[in-house]
């Protein structure tokens, strides 16, 4: 009776549900051979994964020697065919010879080492040490060097070393010192000529300062720094010849290199490697905040210069307008709606440009129809002329330009200190 009514009682579960009526046990049975049966492909399928990654590996390192088998058979049968190609012929080859040349005594060497102490112990002697004690302040001097010219006394130096005036002191190498007065200055070339008496004095030797090679050795002596190092010696190459460059508003060509040139060492001699004065150096116009840059005036270029001074205390011939001026800039132009050009400052009394009616105020705007806008172009175009030769000059007044032409003057000892 009980079994009847169990059955009766499935056989509702699952015409109700849908599905047969299993007991807990019957369900709990089921679970375990499903989890059974997960673990068993989970387990599977790592074999599978194990399997065809050991494929894989094998595969490629299998390709990876067919492919450097493939390669190396390419390449030595490329190798084979380029040498069958361009294989020389057996004579080619066999009469080839790397030929080496013995040095010999007779062999002539590109680079010779010169002696610079020979060099210096002929030179040495002619250098002098220059101090220019100002008459305008009573602490104010100017040390530099200097070349002796001849026995008598004759003495090359530089313009700027002595150019603010006043008493001027001579250091021979051995210590002595000597009062010396001045012959004559030039500006233009920065050269000034003294004099110290005395006689059988060491002059130096001058060479051709046109003959110089760029690479060829060089050496400088003079007093860098003051006396105390009286005599200092530097040494170094030609590094340029013919270098033109602007200073204090003139153009000057002038011999480069790359011996020490410092302060002190201005109206010093370039030397050569026999010894010859080619050059007289100038810290004026060595170039700050390089290195290995200095430059010399050549021997050839003061030599003409010295004659005219020690003949004439100047250098005859040369032009001047007799002027000072002040550049005015673009910007001040346009500020006061003014051309640019050169306000002067002073005009030399007497001089031909006064003459002509040239007044201070006025401005210059150009020379011969070329316009200037500096000192240095006024120069230049000033320079084109000699003494006695007519310009015309072009001038800003009172809000109009006018012309005036008139003959050069001379610059002489007694006119110096203008602009141009």
């Amino acid at each position: 009776m009980a079994k009847d009514q169990k059955d009766n009682e499935m056989e509702d579960y699952a015409a109700y549900y849908g599905v047969p009526f299993k007991s807990y046990d019957e369900i709990l049975e089921a679970r375990r051979r499903a989890g059974r049966r997960r673990k068993g492909y989970l387990v599977l399928g790592l074999l599978v994964a194990v399997i065809l990654c050991a494929g894989v590996f094998i595969g490629l390192f299998s390709g990876n020697l067919l492919v450097k088998r493939v390669l190396a058979g390419m390449n030595s049968q490329t190798a084979e065919k380029s040498s069958s190609a361009e294989e020389p012929a057996a004579t080619e080859n066999e009469g080839f010879s790397l030929q080496l040349q013995e040095s010999s005594a007779s062999a002539q060497p590109l680079v010779t080492t010169y002696d610079v102490s020979a060099v210096v112990a002929q030179a040495q002697k002619s250098v002098v040490g220059i101090v220019s004690e100002s008459y305008s302040s009573f602490s104010s001097s100017e040390t530099g060097s200097g070349i002796i010219m001849s026995p008598d006394g004759y003495i090359v130096t530089n313009n700027h070393v002595i150019s603010d005036g006043g008493s001027i002191t001579v250091v021979l190498s051995d210590g002595a010192n000597c009062p010396a007065y001045l012959i004559g200055t030039d500006e233009q070339t920065d050269i000034a000529v003294l004099k110290i008496t005395g006689g059988d004095l060491p002059a130096a030797v001058f060479g051709d300062s046109d003959t110089l090679q760029i690479g060829e050795p060089a050496i400088a002596i003079g007093n860098p720094g003051g006396l105390q190092l009286q005599g200092t010696v530097t040494a170094g190459i030609i590094s340029a010849t013919d270098r033109r460059m602007t200073v204090d508003n003139n153009v000057m060509d002038l011999i480069q290199t790359d011996a020490s040139i410092n302060p002190g060492n201005s109206g010093g001699p370039l030397l050569n490697k026999y010894g010859q004065v080619v050059g007289v150096t100038s810290i004026k116009i060595t170039s700050s905040g390089f290195e290995g840059l200095g430059f010399a005036i050549p021997i050839n270029t003061v030599k003409p210069i010295v004659e005219e001074l020690v003949k004439n205390g100047y250098v005859s011939g040369r032009p001047l307008v007799g002027v000072t001026v002040r550049t005015i800039s673009p910007l001040a132009a346009s500020f006061y709606n003014l051309p640019s050009g050169l306000f002067v400052d002073t005009v030399m009394p007497m001089s031909a440009a006064a003459k002509a009616g040239l007044e201070s105020s006025d401005i210059i705007t150009a020379i011969d129809g070329t316009p200037v806008r500096s000192v240095s172009e006024a120069c230049a175009a000033r320079n084109a002329h000699k003494a006695g030769d007519s310009v015309t000059l072009s001038y800003y007044r009172g809000g109009q330009t006018f012309d005036l032409t008139f003959q050069l003057d001379e610059q002489t000892a007694d006119n110096k200190g203008y602009d141009f």
